[in-house]
């Protein structure tokens, strides 16, 4: 699909991923399909013989989805310069790589059914990251800022996925991360045996997603690990530390020194740049709060 979806990755080696696909499926079942509309709207998305007018009359027939985009569209992290008062407006104002996004947030917002703490951290956190590896690529001039967004947004949907499926022990776990300060990565793997991002990458695998982005997911807490997305993997895990600085999510750590960061050194920002990507977060968060 573009940037944001394509070849599958089935033919990826994963072999931390192979070994504990077992245990995946024994926690939580089949993992979920994308919803149906969203599916096909991505599929016409990636096919540069589409209109408008085709995506438009894809979603309509989803209107919960439908009004969420248009939700989404409007709200103020996302960053829209005028007001979109239609879903045809949305397509054709955006352009269809910010509809790509956007449906994909539409779909991440619809998994969050409750108002519990746990998933309002967990969304935050998803936003979050996803406006700060936005910024990070289009600092740094890698790729584009929406294939980066999408990474930034999905990096944590095997949490999402887990405590759809499990979410007794994932409560468990984000207690122990939040009110402790414990490495939420590493409870998990004593827990479970696997971690959110081996869910996450048998996610993107099976909504088909592009082998980059399947990639950045799997290996966002060891990004020197990643095969296929090297830049991506790197942006999606500062992405990921900047939340962490600004506690936005379940994992908060303000003391953490942006500098030190492997992923800083290796993308090569400085200073006042990082400033700046913490100063945008954080207003896109605040804008959130109200906005959705």
């Amino acid at each position: 699909m573009g940037n944001a979806a394509g070849t599958s990755g089935t033919g990826r080696e994963n072999s931390r991923a192979s070994i504990n696909a077992a245990k995946i499926v024994e926690v939580t079942g089949d993992l979920p399909a994308m919803p149906h509309i969203a599916a096909l709207a991505m599929e016409k998305l990636s096919n540069p013989n589409s209109m408008p007018k085709d995506i438009h009359q894809l979603l309509t027939k989803d209107q919960s989805l439908a009004a969420r985009v248009l939700k989404v569209a409007n709200s103020p992290y996302y960053g829209a310069s005028r007001s979109i008062s239609t879903l045809r407006d949305a397509i054709l104002f955006m352009g269809f790589d910010s509809i790509r996004s956007l449906i994909m947030t539409a779909v991440m917002k619809g998994m969050f059914s409750s108002t519990s703490l746990s998933e309002k951290l967990l969304w935050e956190h998803s936003i979050g990251c996803g406006v700060a590896a936005k910024h990070i690529a289009a600092l740094v001039g890698v790729l584009t800022s929406e294939e980066a967004f999408l990474a930034g947004l999905m990096h944590d949907i095997g949490k999402v996925v887990l405590f759809l499926r499990a979410p007794e022990v994932m409560r468990e776990i984000m207690q122990e991360a939040y009110n402790e300060g414990a490495d939420f990565y590493s409870v998990e793997l004593e827990r479970l045996g696997f971690t959110h991002c081996d869910v996450g990458q048998k996610v993107a695998e099976k909504w088909r997603f592009s082998l980059q982005i399947e990639d950045a997911i799997a290996s966002h807490h060891n990004p020197e690990l990643a095969t296929t997305a090297h830049e991506l993997s790197y942006i999606v895990s500062l992405a990921n530390s900047l939340c962490h600085k600004l506690e936005i999510g379940p994992t908060r750590r303000p003391d953490l020194v942006l500098d030190e960061l492997p992923s800083v050194r290796e993308l090569k920002i400085r200073e006042d740049s990082l400033a700046e990507i913490l100063e945008t977060v954080k207003e896109a968060i605040q804008a959130e709060n109200t906005a959705l």
